[in-house]
């Protein structure tokens, strides 16, 4: 077993997994960061309760791309309302399965 992890094969592989580790822990950062965004943006615009954005919050922590919450995020800066928002979520969310 130890020479086995000392040889190159074993280390190459060994360190192709962990930056792959890395690089889908980073991608997971980044979509946290684009949803807690979101949320926050419309909490400062329409000051809703709580229950108000758990339905928000629940879609958002279903979509994994960046791109379609990165439109999500102008789509907060740019609705009129918390309800505006949420049809067009379900619009885009409606749209990205099919």
């Amino acid at each position: 077993m130890a020479v086995l992890k000392e040889s190159p094969w074993y280390q190459q592989i060994l360190q192709e997994g962990l930056q792959q580790g890395l690089q889908q822990g980073l991608q997971q950062g980044v979509l946290k960061g684009q949803r807690e965004a979101i949320l926050h943006l419309l909490r400062v615009r329409f000051d809703p309760t709580g229950p108000a954005l758990e339905p928000v919050a629940e879609r958002l922590a279903e979509i994994e791309d960046a791109n379609l919450l990165q439109d999500l995020l102008v789509e907060a800066m740019q609705t009129e309302s918390l309800e505006a928002f949420q049809k067009k979520l379900s619009l885009l969310l409606k749209g990205s399965s099919e």
